[in-house]
């Protein structure tokens, strides 16, 4: 959490001529014909167009909702098929425990367009109980739809036999599967706690022809919630659109709870900004029932040693302690991507705000690069992690809060829905925000102490101003309107 002063800002013929058809050179005429489809055909068949290619691709991330997997045994136990008969080595398969559910995340590669695929097959090694014990399903994330589509299960497992292998085709249309950032899930569920299985290897198959058009039933993604443009280097505007995502209007009344969760009755606002973690799906439907939209708080620039994916951080990308926030250390956000330890790891936090039913991320921590981080963080680093962040939620359907960051807000204002602040008034920097302003989004003004004397000069800049306390437990709340 921010909560502390504001640092030094930096500031070419073809043409086929006919000849004789009844000619000595008839013959030699229908030859040439027959040689030149022979090679059309061969030019066709070679033809980049009509080449269909396959990339198998292996997870980079599980994310558990409910149950357990094994101590210790990493994602990267199911990248490769290496275990046959009854063979049975900890360190080289993934044991999923009891009535499980969660789901693995794939990337793929960048070539691999989602309106060119034409196949996708999951492959899995198994071994485990029979459906008759116990139902293993898989099912592949339909990002157009927003729901699961069903691959196949643990059929024709012999109970507790050799390791067995299959592949489960999906069906078309094939491009829902692929999200636009190149992302693909695979959800593992079981229906009961009688038993476990173990999974040795996990991927998906994915056949592209370039160029050929989207199989029957269309190609369904991108949907109408999506329209993705690459993530750009740094001092492009291409963004991940979201026409659908929740645009609040520039006025509105909001809370901000990250000390506990808020339970009802809650006070009567538009907005509750709560913490990601400690809140639960239920807590969020609570909120939904009293008509109250939901922020999802987490913090993307600081290491929380508290956090329950604490431990998925390297200790490479730790730095200096946050001045004042015990168990809080500074991140190191370069070269930040898809696949990158830290890009996993941010990508199943904001997975976490979208299942859990919010309709907004708010990004703590957002501007390391001009705090002493440990790290010779630039403002280009910076601003590539803040887009990403944003690009990244948006193709989840989740609306973006900006927290602070006030050098880098004219470009970032078109990735983001809304803009968050502490003390501007303070440290009179709220003129920094006109910006989002003027086109038309909210600015969220914090202040703490004990004077609304700030409110003046929200209420008259169109900014949505509240004093809290500094802890944010709801024990203060004075609205500037």
């Amino acid at each position: 959490m921010d909560r502390r002063p504001r640092p030094q800002r930096s500031g070419e013929d073809h043409r086929v001529l006919p000849g004789p058809a009844h000619s000595a050179g008839g013959k030699s005429h229908r030859i040439g014909v027959v040689v030149l489809a022979v090679v059309l055909g061969l030019v066709a068949a070679l033809s980049p167009r009509a080449q269909a290619s396959t990339t198998v691709v292996t997870a980079t991330q599980l994310t558990t909702t409910t149950g357990r997997t094994g101590q210790g045994q990493q994602v990267a136990n199911l990248a490769k098929a290496d275990l046959t008969g009854t063979t049975d080595d900890w360190n080289r398969y993934v044991e999923f425990i009891g009535r499980y559910s969660g789901y693995l995340t794939f990337v793929a590669p960048p070539d691999v367009s989602p309106r060119a695929v034409t196949a996708v097959d999951v492959r899995i090694n198994y071994r485990g109980p029979d459906p008759e014990t116990q139902t293993w399903t898989f099912a592949l994330f339909d990002w157009a739809a927003r729901g699961w589509v069903r691959v196949g299960a643990n059929d024709d497992a012999p109970h507790w036999g050799p390791w067995t292998s299959f592949a489960r085709p999906a069906s078309a249309p094939y491009a829902r599967y692929v999200s636009p950032t190149g992302e693909l899930r695979l959800q593992i569920t079981s229906d009961n706690r009688r038993d476990a299985a173990d999974l040795d290897h996990v991927a998906i198959s994915l056949t592209s022809t370039p160029g050929q058009p989207a199989p029957s039933g269309g190609a369904s993604f991108p949907s109408a919630s999506t329209t993705p443009s690459p993530i750009g280097p740094v001092g492009t505007a291409a963004s991940v659109r979201c026409p659908d995502c929740w645009r609040p209007p520039r006025q509105v009344s909001w809370n901000w709870v990250i000390a506990g969760v808020p339970k009802p009755p809650f006070r009567d606002v538009d907005i509750y900004d709560i913490d990601g973690f400690e809140a639960s799906s239920a807590d969020v439907a609570a909120l939904h029932q009293a008509g109250i939209r939901v922020v999802c708080y987490i913090s993307v620039g600081s290491y929380e040693d508290w956090r329950p994916d604490a431990g998925q951080f390297p200790v490479s990308l730790l730095g200096h302690n946050l001045d004042g926030w015990a168990g809080e250390r500074w991140l190191d956000v370069r070269g930040i991507s898809p696949t990158s330890p830290l890009g996993r790891i941010m990508t199943a936090r904001i997975d976490m705000c979208r299942t859990k039913g919010f309709d907004a991320v708010e990004f703590d921590n957002m501007d390391g690069y001009v705090n002493r981080t440990g790290f010779p963080l630039t403002a280009a680093d910076q601003l590539a992690y803040n887009r990403f962040l944003a690009d990244t939620a948006h193709a989840r359907g989740l609306s973006t809060v900006l927290k602070n960051d006030l050098d880098q807000i004219d470009d970032l204002v078109d990735y983001f829905d809304m803009a968050l602040n502490e003390e501007c008034g303070r440290y009179d920097e709220c003129g920094e925000y006109q910006t989002f302003i003027a086109a038309g989004k909210p600015v969220l003004h914090a202040e703490y102490g004990s004077s609304t004397a700030f409110c003046g000069a929200d209420n008259a800049s169109n900014i949505n101003g509240v004093l809290f306390s500094l802890d944010l437990d709801d024990s203060v709340y004075r609205p500037c309107r």
